[in-house]
Formats: C-alpha cells, structure tokens, sequence
C-alpha cells in the first residue's frame, strides 16, 4: 500500500512543503501589490512601472464634469480620481455656468482635495429686491447669514431688518429703536457697524449725530429680536468721547473699553459698570476669544524700545510675551487665529516692508526667554495696509492697494500677486468671500477671485460703500446698487448664483 511507502511519504510532504511556499510567496506578493498600489504604483500596457496620486474633488454646485489635460472622466464632482504623477490642467464644467480651471501638480502616491471651486452661472439673474429713497449709511449681515439690518437716512429710529433664512424671498420688517436708546440729535447723523455679537441677536452700532452745532458719538446695543430693550451703552457704561468700545469674546456682557488718550485699555462689566484695567501704554490692539490680546506699545513691561521703535506684545492669559519691534508707524496690522491646534499671529507697520508671521510663539518664548521668537514666515509686501485670516482660518492675506500676499498654511505655499482691476473707493482692501475667495468692488461691480487669484469672475452691479453679502447656502448675494430711476436713490438687489435649470 502507498501510504506506507517511506518514499511516497517523503514525496508527499515534499508536495505538501512546495505548495505551502507557493502559497506564501503567492501571498507576499499580492500582499506587496497591494501595498505599492496603494501607495500609486502599477504597471502600464507596455510592462511599464508607474505611479500615480488621488485627487478628490468636490463643487458648488455639484454635478460638473472633470477633465485633466483635456480628457474628460467619467465621473462627476463630487468624485475622486487616480491619475499618473505628472502637471496637469484641471478644469470642471457644468451647462449653464462658467468654467473652474486650475494648474495643479500630482505628485506619486499623494493624495490631495480640492472642495473649494465655486462654479458661477454664465447669465445672472438679478431683480430689485427693494427700491430705496436714499442711499443708506448702513448695511450689515448678522455672523449667521441670516439677518441683514439696512438703516433708514430718513429717520434715525427705523432700519430695516431683512430674515434670508427664505433668500429667494427675503421677509423685511421695520426695526424702531425706542426713545432713550440713542441720542436723536438736531442735524445730520449717520450709523456704522461696530461689531455683532456671536448670537446674531445683537449688534453694536456706533452712531454719530450733531446737537447744537456740536458733533458727537455714542454706541447702542441693537437688540433685533427685542428692539424695546435696545440701549444707549455711552450713557449706561458712562463712557466719553474718547473711549471706543469692542466686545469681549464677542458677548454683550463684557466690553474692551479703549481711551485714546491715556492709551488705556480696560474690561468693563455690563451689569454693573465695573472697571478692569488690563493693559497701558496701548497703540493699537486686536483680540481673540477671552484671554488672547495682541498689542502695539511704546513702553513693553520690564523693557526698553530703541527710539523710532515699538514693541509688539501677545498677551496670553496672565502671561506677555514680546514678539518683535516694529517702525513707529500710522497704522499697524494685527491679527491672531487658530489653525489646526495651531496659533498664528500675523504683525505688520504701514511703513514697513513686510508682515511677519508666527505659528505657537508662546512655545518658542518658553523655550527661550532671552530672546524674540524666530517669525514663522516672511510675507514681503511694501506698505502693508490690511492683513486677515480667511473664515476657515486656512488663508492669510496681507495687503496695499492692489497688491497681494496669501499664504495657505495648510499646504505652506505662498502666492502673490497684482489685482488688474483697481478698487474702487473708499474702499482701502479686499474682504473674504467666503474660505477661500476674496471680493471687492471694480468698475462698480462685484470682482470675485481664488485666494491665488485663479477664477476671477465679474459679477453684478454694487455701490463700493457696502461689501455685498451671502445667504448661508451661497445660492444669491444681495447688495445696494445704483438706481436706474433716481441718482440719489439705491435699489437693494438680489442675484442668484444658480443657473435656471437648478433654481
């Protein structure tokens, strides 16, 4: 019998130990394939090795085709596609709007998303929303996107307050500040906005009026789901004409109270008036959230300025630290944010020739006490007038007149560039769009361009006094234009940013 023939023993596990290594090289080899073609390796038709990266893309709205140099793919945004390493041209189309193109470069084994393009339609469709008497002073949307108050020239006491949770039909209602809530004065007078709180509810205006000859200002707290309990915060927190008042961590209970001419800078409790001295010798300021307050001072704590300089202080809690001197200068740029669970600040004078940039300096101060943290980057910009964060804190953008710097500090790429299209005044910078996209008035029509400056579309009729805004969904934008009947007049407008087929 076979089965006990010691040479067809021998022969079988021999069989047995052959398959068991086929099937294991078997293995490592799928195993490997998979593993190099998850990382964008393959072979070509000709036995070539390649390697290729992903790239997901997504659009507003979606549904656009996609093609790379040229060749259309199958799929639609929102998709994803694997493409051999290499330079192309991305370009997404979709009937009735206008094409999205950009330059990019897939690296092997990289993996990238673009989430970003905004597709416009090529006719806009724009209807008078509201034909205005006058032009307003004021016109200002809640953080939400959701309220939109346009005052009336005509009477000091009524705005009107228009509800964009509906954008195709917005629903106004007059808003009539109460006797004793502002100052009525006996000549002109006019309402800027000073800040709106994180609720959307409230808004800080600062008004300006004339009494007897004599021009003065006063802050009022808007309340615009209650206008009754509207308040004068100049007369209840006592405040004179040289204080200027900002919220604190953007809630009506506490306030930043500024006075120009001590250069003092004070928190002051709104339910009882009671006074927090926070910092002297202040220049100029900018804060964020509860503890963090970035400041220009000619007399640092504990330090001397050489002379034509000043210091630049971040103030952290119950901790200061210095980060750089400056030029004494007009005017400075502050801003401050959080990427990441990273902290960004970003400095710079009007006579200077450059914005500095510093990622965690709390980190680096710590380390090193002796001496100024090392700036993170380097925006050079002569004259730098403008700097802020975009609102998914992603994009920095300095600015002078035309001229731009954005730095993108997720992908650390920098990009500069000259605006073709003057701004028109009194305009003095740009405004984020949105996360990604910068807007400003050209020509007397909105301009609106990529944070690199790719994709620069011309859209509707705008006054350069007001920024136009957006409802929450970016499906219209809504602004004051010139009137067609009355020069003196304005027309409130709506315009979608949708084609027909998809209204």
């Amino acid at each position: 019998m076979d089965f006990l023939d010691p040479n067809y023993e021998r022969r079988s596990q021999l069989r047995l130990l052959v398959g068991y290594c086929l099937i294991t090289l078997v293995i490592v080899i799928v195993t490997r394939f998979l593993l190099l073609s998850s990382i964008g390796y393959g072979v070509n038709s000709k036995g070539q090795i390649t390697r290729s990266g992903l790239v997901f893309i997504s659009s507003q709205p979606s549904g656009a085709t996609l093609s790379l140099n040229g060749v259309l793919y199958a799929s639609q945004t929102n998709t994803r596609v694997s493409a051999l390493a290499g330079s192309y041209t991305m370009q997404l189309s979709r009937s009735g709007y206008r094409d999205w193109t950009r330059p990019i470069y897939i690296a092997g084994g990289d993996v990238q998303h673009f989430d970003y393009p905004f597709l416009l339609p090529n006719k806009l469709q724009t209807t008078p929303a509201a034909d205005l008497n006058a032009t307003p002073r004021l016109f200002t949307q809640s953080p939400d996107h959701r309220w939109l108050l346009i005052d009336h020239p005509d009477s000091a006491a009524t705005f009107t307050l228009y509800d964009l949770k509906a954008p195709k039909q917005p629903v106004s209602s007059d808003l009539t500040l109460p006797a004793g809530s502002f100052t009525p004065g006996d000549g002109p007078q006019e309402w800027a906005l000073e800040e709106w709180a994180s609720d959307s509810r409230h808004v800080v205006l600062l008004h300006t009026y004339t009494f007897k000859g004599a021009t003065s200002h006063e802050y009022v707290l808007v309340d615009r789901a209650s206008p009754t309990d509207s308040v004068d915060l100049t007369t209840t927190l006592k405040l004179t004409q040289d204080q200027s008042l900002t919220l604190f961590n953007n809630r009506i209970s506490q306030y930043y109270v500024y006075d120009s001419s001590s250069q003092s800078l004070q928190r002051i409790n709104a339910s009882d008036g009671s006074l927090v001295s926070i910092l002297q010798h202040v220049l100029a300021y900018k804060t964020y959230a509860d503890k963090q307050i970035l400041y220009v001072t000619d007399q640092p704590q504990g330090q001397k300025v050489p002379a034509g300089q000043v210091s630049v202080v971040l103030q952290d809690g119950q901790q200061s630290y210095t980060l750089r001197t400056l030029p004494t200068a007009p005017s400075y740029t502050l801003s401050l944010a959080q990427y990441d669970g990273d902290w960004y600040v970003a400095v710079g004078a009007s006579n200077d020739s450059a914005v500095y940039v510093y990622k965690n300096p709390q980190n680096q101060l710590t380390a090193n006490d002796n001496g100024y943290p090392a700036p993170w980057r380097r925006m050079a910009i002569t004259s730098p007038t403008y700097v802020s964060f975009s609102s998914n804190t992603q994009f920095l953008v300095a600015e002078s007149g035309q001229n731009f710097v954005v730095y993108d500090l997720e992908n650390v790429d920098q990009y500069r560039y000259t605006a073709k299209s003057p701004l028109d005044p009194p305009q003095l910078h740009a405004t984020w769009m949105d996360g990604d996209r910068l807007m400003y008035i050209s020509g007397g029509k909105l301009v609106v361009f990529d944070y690199d400056n790719r994709n620069r579309q011309t859209l509707m009729s705008a006054l350069s006094t007001f920024t136009p805004v957006f409802d929450g969904g970016y499906t219209h934008v809504f602004a004051i234009a010139p009137s067609a009947r009355n020069a003196s007049a304005a027309t409130f407008s709506s315009t979608w940013l949708l084609a027909p087929a998809d209204q």
